[in-house]
């Protein structure tokens, strides 16, 4: 189907990519709001934890007539196999999400496999797995106040955000378990990571569960259980690193679908006229962004600099807005577009999530179709010229690289052996270039545009391909991807100058991460559900009410 051409071109760009933030359309918010529309019903049918609060314990989902089943183990960690890598194999806690209500049999099998991770053998029965480290000190300062009768500081939870961290979140066919083909057919889980979604906010659900038991066992007479609003605060925490970029790659069709519904869901609020109380919300909204900005906790020294600066611009945003007149017949793409020519990419994402909040009728309904089939055929009977004509077109990005220039060809993808997780060498300086995973979309194009530069333009691609069949990938990625104008990273992921972690970010702002915090320019630690009620507080009033929180929030 052919795709509206963006008015904004600097969308898929690396720097932008790199400055987004969650929104309506975000999975983690799209699946709350099906799990209370659709009112799923969730009870804890296991609780099994001793005095230490090592067990197991699972939760029963039941929705419309079916049942599926998040299975969560705790076992004992020593200190010195505690880590966040994902070489890892000793872990706090590990999880699955099993389609069905558990047998005798499938508990003592998952029991098994589960705390095994990748090392497991897994069924198409399993849809999610997972595992979770303690952020051993606040757990700990938790479990210290909780059994005194005490509440934590919301300061000192502020300052990690969470009690369990995953180290990942798998699903879609990896290890065994169901491929997303399977499952958006066959359960309710028919939009992209919703099960994971679910099983993340679970997990939250468990990690206070767990530190209240902890807490109780140890001081049974005076133990209480945490304050709603300080509870509310903690989110889960996720540390994830290089494998997750390639995915923004190799689903191009995919991302486009994400993009499209967002840049619609933009469109379509444009024509709609400004209103001074719906105005007035919007600068609720940005001062409650501006909150949350300036309570993140970071030590990295970009990062800081770069909240530091849309602090600054979010300011002068918000001060505009205040002195805009709303009588001078302005539309919402005015106020944007204002925020585009003054602000840094931050400040405008910031001011576009926030716009989106505003209008739920359009978002939700997009938000419920995420997916897309990502088939790609060769059309061997387009002409050199015709192909050639989308290479200007689309790619025209790439054309103007110069990759004899050796820092833009510095960096290489690969896959680890030991942990099948894509890694990135530096090609001049490390060995296994020869491994090279083909996610250099910019210098294929370019070498296939050189090679087809002087070819006659009547002659057919089936005819070069004949010839030429190592640029048989590249010609169908480019002729599948002709009307898909969000599908490529518009940017050379092999530069010496590549920040890795702008690919994470978008990635995660679609999942609906939050508080990001990088460890290196290679992974960084993001929190989910941060503000989001609980499962015995959730309802259609507060289920989305809760982006950008804060410690005030609650």
């Amino acid at each position: 189907m052919l795709q509206k051409v963006r008015e904004n071109d600097s969308y898929m760009k690396l720097a932008r990519m790199g400055s987004r933030y969650p929104s309506r359309l975000s999975f983690s918010r799209s699946m709350l709001r099906r799990l209370i529309n659709d009112n799923w019903k969730i009870n804890k049918s296991i609780f099994d934890l001793d005095k230490d609060g090592y067990g197991t314990v699972v939760y029963e989902i039941i929705i419309n007539k079916e049942t599926y089943s998040l299975v969560c183990f705790s076992a004992f960690l020593d200190d010195k196999d505690r880590s966040d890598r994902v070489i890892a194999s000793k872990w706090d806690t590990a999880y699955t999400l099993h389609v069905g209500k558990l047998s005798t049999e499938d508990l003592k099998r998952l029991k098994e496999t589960i705390p095994l991770q990748e090392s497991g053998r897994n069924s198409p029965n399993e849809l999610i797995l997972s595992r979770a480290n303690k952020s051993v000190r606040l757990f700990q300062y938790v479990v210290d106040c909780l059994s005194i009768g005490k509440q934590p500081d919301i300061n000192e939870i502020n300052k990690v955000g969470y009690l369990l961290r995953t180290t990942a979140v798998y699903g879609s066919g990896k290890f065994g378990l169901s491929d997303f083909s399977n499952t958006k057919s066959t359960t309710v889980f028919n939009q992209p990571f919703r099960a994971e979604m679910l099983s993340v906010y679970l997990i939250r659900e468990f990690s206070v569960e767990l530190v209240e038991h902890v807490a109780k066992q140890c001081n049974p007479k005076k133990a209480v259980k945490l304050d709603r609003k300080i509870k509310q605060h903690l989110g889960i925490g996720n540390s994830t690193g290089l494998g997750m970029a390639p995915f923004i790659i190799k689903h191009p069709k995919l991302i486009n679908k994400w993009m499209t519904q967002y840049t619609n869901t933009l469109e379509q609020i444009f024509k709609i006229d400004l209103d001074n109380d719906v105005f007035k919300k919007y600068e609720a909204l940005l001062n409650k962004a501006l909150n949350y900005l300036e309570e993140v906790n970071t030590n990295d020294e970009f990062q800081i600099n770069k909240n530091n600066l849309t602090i600054k611009d979010l300011k002068k945003y918000i001060l505009h807005i205040k002195n805009v007149n709303l009588s001078n017949n302005l539309k919402w793409k005015d106020i944007l577009d204002y925020c585009d020519k003054n602000f840094n990419n931050d400040t405008q994402e910031i001011a576009r999530v926030q716009l989106i909040e505003l209008f739920p009728q359009i978002s939700e309904e997009l938000a419920e179709d995420m997916a897309d089939e990502e088939i790609m055929d060769i059309d061997g009977n387009q002409s050199i010229g015709d192909l050639k004509k989308i290479i200007n077109n689309k790619y025209s990005w790439a054309k103007n690289i110069d990759f004899n220039n050796r820092d833009s060809n510095y960096l290489f993808w690969y896959v680890s052996a030991a942990k099948l997780e894509p890694r990135l060498g530096e090609r001049y300086n490390e060995e296994g270039s020869e491994l090279e995973q083909n996610l250099g979309i910019a210098k294929m194009v370019k070498d296939l545009f050189n090679k087809i530069r002087d070819l006659d333009e009547s002659k057919l691609t089936c005819e070069f391909l004949l010839e030429n069949s190592q640029f048989r990938g590249i010609v169908k990625r480019i002729q599948s991807l002709k009307n898909y104008p969000y599908s490529e990273v518009e940017d050379n992921v092999l530069d010496k100058k590549t920040i890795p972690i702008d690919m994470l970010r978008f990635k995660l702002s679609f999942f609906g991460a939050n508080r990001y915090d990088p460890k290196s320019d290679r992974w960084l630690r993001v929190s989910f559900f941060s503000g989001a009620p609980y499962l015995s507080d959730l309802n259609n009033k507060n289920v989305d009410e809760w982006g950008f929180a804060t410690m005030n929030s609650y």
